[in-house]
């Protein structure tokens, strides 16, 4: 059947006729191979939908990035560069040799095509398996691969070997210097991120002035994009996070505790020196026997040797701060929740015109978010509910 087509059209005597019908069955085959290339695409990705194996590692990556796609396609334009010198004739050479670069530059531009989608399957595959910015890397081939096909397609119109345009290029240095400004920053910039191994793909990261606090989730080129709690999307530029400060929280995370610091504001009025009756009250609690046991003999001790000592005013007695504090520090101390690995203290801050803070200053055991604020708030649920035992009270702005 083609042999005999080929006959056919062989044996067309016009001239003008037997070209213009070449050409147009030259871009009715570019038109059947992308079909076709789209075709098979679309019956791949039914077949591996139907027999579920399209979610799983890097079948679904190719399917998704038209890797079939482009390799089809690719392979199609090869073949039609000898179908063409076959097709067209010798009768307008100027124009032959027209179609013919361009359907070289179609495979180059396809080829590239191919080849940058490969690197993306890459770079999703790996884009959480190495402290390197994986995506950042493979855009920056990307990039080179794009320059060196330019190269090869420029070098194709102008009929003139690559080499001799590699010469040009420097006189153009400084243009292509000030029009990849960003990215070149950004490129070296990823690096500096990766060799420093300051960010990752899935660190915390809060970056004042740039409305950015929550998860990286993604390192590319030239922008770090960071989804917020609130999901929202922040692409920040890779430079600032070189050139500005920020906080990563991953060191946190690695360690696997997590800081609690926060205060209780204690009206100071409340604040005296603790009964015999009251003392004895105390001792019923049990966080609180060793340490009533231990300080009554340690202020035994030190009356014994003060002269006056009938005048309570010369000794020294307990108070109810601070043996408030020492049941917060006993009930840290025994709360599971609570890393003893780290500091764990609770200590009184500067006075204020709001009373006088007591800051819880340790770290629970568990790193995640909602965990955390549970742990940090049953701390504080307790400590308040207990802190009337005591005979304290916490302070409150009273408003006319």
């Amino acid at each position: 059947m083609s042999g005999e087509f080929l006959k056919s059209f062989l044996s067309i005597e016009n001239v003008f006729t037997r070209y213009i019908l070449g050409v147009a069955i030259l871009l009715l085959i570019i038109f059947l191979l992308k079909y076709i290339s789209r075709t098979l695409q679309w019956t791949t990705e039914k077949i591996l939908s139907n027999r579920q194996i399209i979610g799983k590692g890097w079948i679904s990556l190719i399917i998704k990035h038209k890797v079939l796609d482009h390799l089809f396609f690719a392979i199609g334009l090869c073949f039609l560069v000898g179908a063409s010198e076959l097709i067209l004739t010798g009768a307008y050479p100027k124009f032959t040799t027209f179609l013919l670069r361009l359907i070289n530059i179609v495979i180059i531009v396809k080829f590239t095509l191919l080849i940058t989608a490969c690197l993306s399957v890459v770079g999703d595959k790996y884009a959480r398996s190495f402290k390197m910015p994986v995506k950042g890397i493979v855009q920056a081939i990307q990039v080179v691969c794009w320059l060196v096909s330019i190269i090869l397609m420029v070098s194709i119109i102008v009929n003139k070997e690559p080499v001799y345009l590699l010469g040009g290029l420097t006189a153009l240095s400084a243009i292509l210097l000030l029009i990849f400004k960003d990215s070149i920053l950004g490129l070296v910039s990823g690096f500096q991120l990766s060799l420093n191994d300051l960010v990752r793909v899935g660190d915390w990261i809060v970056i004042p002035g740039q409305g950015a606090d929550g998860e990286v989730v993604d390192i590319l080129l030239a922008t770090v994009r960071v989804k917020n709690w609130d999901n929202t999307i922040v692409n920040v530029p890779a430079y600032d996070l070189v050139s500005h400060s920020f906080t990563n929280w991953r060191a946190m995370s690695e360690s696997g505790a997590r800081r609690i610091k926060r205060a209780i504001n204690i009206d100071i009025h409340s604040i005296k020196f603790l009964t015999s009756e009251e003392i004895e009250k105390l001792k019923s609690i049990s966080l609180l026997k060793d340490y009533l046991a231990k300080k009554e003999k340690e202020l035994a001790d030190y009356n014994q040797k003060v002269e006056h000592r009938e005048n309570i005013y010369n000794t020294r007695r307990l108070t109810n701060i601070g043996t408030f504090r020492a049941y917060c520090q006993e009930y840290l101390k025994h709360n599971k929740k609570i890393t003893q690995d780290f500091t764990c203290m609770v200590r009184q801050l500067e006075p204020t015109s709001e009373g006088l803070p007591l800051e819880i200053y340790a770290f629970s055991s568990d790193t995640n978010w909602v965990s955390y604020e549970g742990i940090q708030a049953d701390i504080f649920d307790h400590l308040l509910s207990i802190i009337s035992v005591f005979d304290l009270k916490v302070y409150e702005r009273y408003t006319l």
